[in-house]
Parts: C-alpha cells; sequence; structure tokens
C-alpha cells in the first residue's frame, strides 16, 4: 500500500524495489547483514530530492510505520543498498531448486497479490520469496524446494497456477518483463484470447508455412 502512495504521490521514484521476509532472511544468510528483523523492506531512489519531496516521503512512511528509515546521498553507501538488489537471485537460489516468476498487476492491487502469494504459501506449505520491482506492480515470487528432489513438487505446480489465475483476476498480466517460456504458454490464451491465437496462428503459417522456426513453441 506505501508503494501505490507514493507512486500517486507526485514524487516520483527512478527505482522502488521491495522484499518480504523471506527474502530478507536469505539477504542476511548471504551477505552477513541483520535486515530480516524487519517484515519487509523497500529501496528507492529519487534523483532530484528536494525539501519537499522529503517531506511528502517522510510523511508517507510515518502514516504506514515504517520501523527504520535511512536517507543517504553517499556513492558507497548508495551501492551497498543496491548490492542487496543484485544479491536477492543467488541469496535465494543458493543450494536449492528454484522456480523465479514474473508476474505484474495494477499497483492498486499489489497488496492484494502480496498478500495472496503468502497465504498459498502457509496454505500448500512451501518456500515462497517475494520480492520485485514493485513500482511498476512487478512481483518475482520465487519457489524453493530441495536440490536431492529433481522433479518439481505438486504443490509448486499448483502454486504457480494459483498465482497465475489470481494475477489475471486482479487485472494483470503473467509476464511482466520476462516473456513467457515453455512453462506457462498454456496461460497465453487465458490472457489475450481467441482471437490473438487465432491471428497468431495465420502470422506464424505466413511466414513458416512449414513449420521450421523454433517447432512445438508458443504456435504448434
Amino acid at each position: 500500500r506505501a508503494v501505490e502512495d507514493i507512486r500517486n504521490s507526485g514524487v516520483y521514484p527512478t527505482m522502488l524495489e521491495a522484499f518480504d521476509h523471506n527474502t530478507l532472511v536469505a539477504l542476511d544468510a548471504y551477505r552477513k547483514t541483520h535486515y530480516a528483523n524487519s517484515a519487509a523492506m523497500l529501496i528507492f531512489k529519487i534523483d532530484s530530492a528536494t525539501p519537499e519531496s522529503e517531506s511528502v516521503m517522510k510523511d508517507l512512511l510515518t502514516k504506514y510505520r515504517a520501523a527504520d528509515v535511512w536517507v543517504t546521498s553517499k556513492a558507497n553507501e548508495q551501492k551497498n543498498l543496491m548490492q542487496m538488489r543484485w544479491d536477492m537471485l543467488p541469496a535465494v537460489f543458493r543450494g536449492q531448486n528454484h522456480i523465479m516468476e514474473d508476474m505484474a498487476v495494477p499497483l492498486s492491487k499489489l497488496a492484494e497479490m502480496v498478500d495472496y502469494i503468502a497465504k498459498i504459501s502457509e496454505e500448500l506449505d512451501i518456500k515462497i520469496y517475494t520480492a520485485g520491482h514493485a513500482g511498476d506492480g512487478n512481483v518475482h515470487p520465487t519457489i524453493v524446494w530441495p536440490k536431492a528432489q529433481k522433479q518439481a513438487p505438486v504443490a509448486v505446480t499448483k502454486a504457480l497456477r494459483l498465482m497465475f489465475s489470481k494475477a489475471l483476476k486482479l487485472g494483470g498480466t503473467i509476464s511482466g518483463e520476462h516473456s513467457v517460456g515453455m512453462l506457462k504458454n498454456q496461460w497465453n490464451n487465458d490472457e489475450l484470447g481467441d482471437d490473438v491465437d487465432m491471428v497468431q496462428h495465420q502470422i506464424k503459417a505466413l511466414l513458416d508455412p512449414m513449420n521450421l522456426l523454433n517447432p512445438k513453441r508458443k504456435i504448434n
């Protein structure tokens, strides 16, 4: 909810990233830091801060009970904060099988989507790390399971299906920035509709009548 209000405040951050508690625990283990006493974290960057914009941000962060606010203009401190963003994936991935997904929803639905991901994580008893480019409504829930278990557990597949369905119901998309791939091909028609599918087949038939280009993929 804070993300939505920040974006609607007139102060437009050039970066607005979010980590849930599970991600902070993984980062602490990876970087030997101590951020996991927080339930979640936002990292944001404002290129041209003014006293007015800083006041707006302070009021919003107070409204949403931000426990610890750190503001810096020092390049080395900014780099350390950015390093958390870069280290997020190796921190979460290491030593476990994983599937990182890529959904986006309208900002007004972001809190509902994140709550839903936490709910299915609990109900299906699976570990999900949720982070993403929150300012764009883009979330990257990463599901993990033990390295020794080669095949993804049934609960993982079910969680993916539930998340895709929820994102679409909220007016979002199954792919915010990393395309679709084989895993969620089946969801293309649910998002785009039969008319788009028909046009895509027609274009494919026109340009590749012998079906030589990338066969058995998106358009089979």
